[in-house]
């Protein structure tokens, strides 16, 4: 099996977890000892891939997401009906509030955070003219340089092949980038 086959199975298997808490006025050293404590349970469980903590607006901030990855469903249940979860989500729920999404929502944005909006229609639009109309060119000049001058129409599709060769590599090794599963 090639390497690009098993890291796209691997990461169809894997299982994010996104976990909003907001945390009550003066219990945010509270929060931060429980959140370490947390952590250092959850690298014990079969499956634990990692965890990313965002704290929009930074450490002044009431609100936390934990982002945590599983290599599977089933580690994740193991992880969150153990006895260790147990106790620490009842001790956190003392002083913090819960919002938990997990699946394709995660992917766009994370609830109760600001996002930002696209720029107008006709704006994307020039940007793309402009970037696609360089690309072209430079394209073009690299291969007159090699090939030398040719009809119209084959300096056109050499050119074609060129930039959507280049983009399509780009995006391949960009796709294999990030289904990448770097082992603990």
């Amino acid at each position: 099996m090639d390497k690009k086959s098993e890291y796209g199975k691997r990461a169809s298997k894997e299982v994010t977890e996104v976990i909003c808490r907001n945390i009550a006025a003066g219990h945010e050293k509270d929060y931060d000892d429980w959140l370490e404590r947390f952590m250092i349970s959850e690298r014990q469980f079969p499956g634990y891939l990692g965890t990313t903590i965002i704290a929009p607006g930074g450490n002044t901030s009431s609100v936390r997401y934990v982002i945590n990855r599983f290599s599977d469903q089933a580690s994740l249940d193991a992880w969150e009906n153990s006895e260790v979860a147990f106790l620490l989500i009842d001790e956190i729920n003392k002083y913090s509030t819960l919002q938990r999404v997990t699946g394709l929502e995660t992917w766009f944005n994370l609830p109760n955070l600001k996002t930002i909006s696209a720029p107008p229609k006709w704006k994307m639009a020039i940007v793309s003219f402009i970037a696609a109309y360089s690309i072209s060119s430079v394209a073009h000049y690299i291969l007159s340089i090699y090939v030398g001058q040719r009809p119209l129409l084959t300096d056109l599709l050499m050119t074609i092949i060129l930039v959507i060769g280049l983009i399509f590599r780009n995006a391949s090794v960009e796709y294999i980038a990030a289904t990448m599963v770097i082992p603990k």
